[in-house]
């Protein structure tokens, strides 16, 4: 390929202490089919304690530029200097543990340009365990997308809706306008990303697996002490999906969400009692508070697990929430 000035996609990818997995993660983006797009990829390795930073500079690649930071500076903050440092309107993301089909960025740069209002979007991905072996298939449809309220709705009941980074295509310009990644957060920034994204474009959703995923213990989110800054981070980002929805919509999601997602977290601060660490007990419970009155939400929690002992939680949802959702919804 030759080297051209403006790419028709740029690959991102930061590195810590990654060895494990990265070579097999580098080599298949290198051996992505650039028959009829270029494309460059940027790595970032932050302060690695092993012999990834050694690894990449082996690297001869024309197409890769390789940056180091002089101090840790932790994922999105890396995430932001490579996104800053790209030259393609459109960044695909990348993570060092996981293997890109030889046609992600081809599909993605012409899925981008099938639907151009989109400023992000993304695929279907494979879970992979450590030793590369399949886990559960997951479903595939048609290339479509999904309306700003459609998507805000989905992300306030079951989350992310990309449920990953290393799917994830983003258009430069958008991420320039909404201020990059929130680099004071350590766990959700990228779901803050995908709402500020979202507020007034569709998102788009690449219908067939483009990527497989490599599930580990270890990865960033299986910290313990990651249940505490996710509950944390999450509530200023579910704020920032409730604004995108009109009012009354809004008030009637804020219910199902107070029934549906907040005593959720109830169980894990049970759960970190139950390991006896009562200052990371402290700390949850106050932060807790925001989200409800405490008492209101372990009454939930309470019915809701009478309800799923019974068998009639879905039940439930359905009659008193999800039937009066559907006609607040905009047809």
């Amino acid at each position: 390929m030759n080297k051209v000035s403006k790419p028709d996609i740029s690959v991102v990818l930061p590195v810590y202490t990654g060895m494990a997995f990265l070579q097999q993660s580098v080599e298949s983006v290198l051996r992505q089919d650039d028959s009829e797009i270029t494309f460059e990829f940027l790595i970032c390795d932050d302060c690695s304690k092993d012999e990834s930073y050694e690894f990449l500079k082996t690297l001869k690649d024309p197409r890769v530029t390789l940056y180091k930071n002089e101090q840790n500076q932790g994922l999105f903050p890396t995430l932001n200097l490579l996104i800053k440092k790209a030259k393609a309107d459109l960044v695909h993301l990348w993570a060092q543990d996981d293997i890109m089909l030889p046609n992600c960025l081809v599909e993605m740069v012409r899925f981008h340009r099938e639907f151009p209002e989109v400023k992000f979007s993304f695929s279907r991905l494979q879970g992979i365990d450590v030793n590369g072996n399949y886990l559960k298939r997951p479903t595939v449809f048609n290339n479509k997308t999904i309306s700003v309220e459609n998507h805000a709705i989905s992300s306030l009941l079951f989350g992310s809706i990309s449920g990953n980074i290393a799917n994830v295509c983003l258009v430069k310009e958008a991420c320039e306008s909404v201020g990059y990644f929130d680099e004071s957060m350590i766990y959700v920034g990228d779901f803050k990303m995908w709402c500020l994204l979202s507020k007034d474009a569709p998102v788009g959703m690449y219908g067939n697996i483009l990527v497989n995923v490599r599930q580990h213990t270890g990865q960033l989110s299986r910290d313990l002490k990651a249940s505490f800054f996710r509950m944390k981070e999450n509530y200023e980002v579910y704020q920032c999906y409730l604004s995108t929805l009109k009012p009354e919509l809004r008030q009637h999601l804020n219910k199902i969400i107070k029934w549906k997602v907040y005593p959720t977290y109830l169980n894990q601060y049970f759960y970190i009692l139950k390991q006896n660490d009562l200052e990371l007990g402290k700390r949850y419970i106050k932060e807790l508070k925001k989200y409800d009155d405490l008492f209101l939400m372990f009454v939930k929690w309470t019915v809701v697990r009478v309800l799923r002992f019974l068998r009639l939680e879905s039940k439930f949802y359905k009659i008193v929430f999800y039937k009066k959702l559907e006609k607040l919804k905009t047809h």
